[in-house]
């Protein structure tokens, strides 16, 4: 047995595949956050190792307090040069503190990576963009509606992408 090290760590709020390596889009380091549930994933990738481990995240508030932690977490690396990708998603989560959170990931109980995550309180410039691109959306969308119901004819059904979620575990491997 030899221990993997943790190649990353990427924070994102949503992740896309079909048939290929995953992409992560929306990477943050912050979370500009208007007093609501936000969900997001946390994707680990161990390589450079070869056996069974465990794998946990925890949340720690800014005040030093545990927020959630996912649990140990077991996978395994067959081989030296095969990868193994870990997804966690943290549903509807509250923050009830702006300011420095801290993400930390441990492998078999030994913590190998702290960063911060940064929540604060959207600004005025922010609240207002938000809002436009709300308003934008809805626009958008009634729109596409109208047009729908004027048209009927058939049209080409888009390639669906698969997003990867999990509605009862913070784990999704693979």
């Amino acid at each position: 047995m030899k221990k993997p090290v943790l190649q990353f760590s990427i924070p994102c709020l949503e992740i896309e595949t079909e048939d290929k390596p995953p992409v992560f889009s929306y990477v943050f380091y912050e979370l500009p956050f208007p007093n609501a549930p936000v969900s997001f994933y946390i994707a680990n990738g161990w390589s450079n190792g070869e056996g069974s481990f465990t794998q946990e995240i925890k949340l720690i508030k800014p005040s030093g307090n545990l927020l959630v932690s996912t649990g140990k977490q077991d996978f395994e690396l067959k081989s030296f040069n095969i990868p193994q990708l870990m997804v966690n998603l943290f549903r509807d989560m509250m923050f009830d503190e702006f300011g420095d959170y801290k993400v930390e990931v441990y492998l078999n109980e030994e913590k190998v990576l702290e960063y911060p995550l940064t929540v604060r309180q959207l600004t005025p410039e922010e609240i207002r963009r938000v809002q436009e691109i709300q308003s934008r959306l809805e626009n958008k969308e009634a729109s596409e509606n109208k047009e729908s119901q004027v048209q009927q004819q058939p049209t080409e059904s888009k390639k669906e992408i698969k997003r990867i979620s999990s509605d009862d575990e913070f784990l999704i491997s693979g």
